[in-house]
């Protein structure tokens, strides 16, 4: 069985990756990666807290994530994993996962927040957004990878937000749908028709989203 929190060679290595992409992504090399996030709504706050980077010289293993947007998944322990995201479209997976790497919870720190809501985004990229907003999020990488168990962390919030994208594939909805039996303050909050939580924010703002999902500040 996969361990949750690497050994710590593991997350010694993770941490030499991660610091070797986020100081890519703040070379000339990386421009195009950093026009992406931008243009993607990610402000430079976020993209230096979230430590996202570019793969320009891969570390032995991730040599398949060369030119990706690298995505460090970071806890308490440190970075325990890093996903890898395509520049924009062409060739290949979307994303990559790490061989082996079990499925988790992205952001989990938001849980350690103090406070009486939380948001559920489906990808990393949504979350950041909803994080960016001032709204405690964490992301679960696509339908496949929530686990039943998962539901646990949620226990205690007078609102879990589960944030569903509003495609014309249905495949928000599904996510959504999943989730929300498994959590009893769970609420599904989709966004407006054709938008994910990203385009939504792009598009009209984050006083929106504050106000599509009913908080008062």
């Amino acid at each position: 069985m996969t361990s949750i929190v690497p050994e710590p060679a593991l997350r010694s290595f993770l941490e030499e990756a991660t610091a070797r992409y986020e100081a890519a992504l703040h070379s000339p090399a990386g421009d195009r990666a950093a026009e992406y996030l931008t243009n993607r709504g990610l402000s430079e706050d976020s993209v230096r807290s979230f430590r996202l980077g570019y793969v320009e010289n891969p570390l032995p293993g991730h040599e398949s994530a060369h030119g990706y947007i690298s995505i460090p998944y970071i806890t308490r322990a440190g970075v325990v994993t890093v996903r890898f995201r395509r520049l924009g479209d062409g060739d290949g997976p979307k994303y990559r996962s790490l061989p082996g790497d079990p499925p988790r919870i992205y952001n989990p720190n938001a849980l350690l927040v103090p406070s009486d809501y939380i948001a559920i985004c489906e990808g990393e990229f949504d979350t950041e957004i909803t994080e960016q907003v001032d709204i405690p999020a964490v992301g679960i990488a696509g339908v496949s990878a929530w686990k039943d168990y998962f539901a646990r962390c949620f226990k205690g919030y007078k609102a879990v937000f589960i944030l569903a994208d509003a495609d014309d594939k249905g495949q928000g909805m599904e996510f959504a749908e999943k989730i929300a039996p498994q959590i009893s303050n769970g609420r599904i909050s989709p966004m407006a028709e054709g938008h994910d939580v990203t385009s939504f924010f792009c598009d009209f703002g984050g006083a929106a989203i504050l106000e599509r999902l009913e908080i008062k500040r």
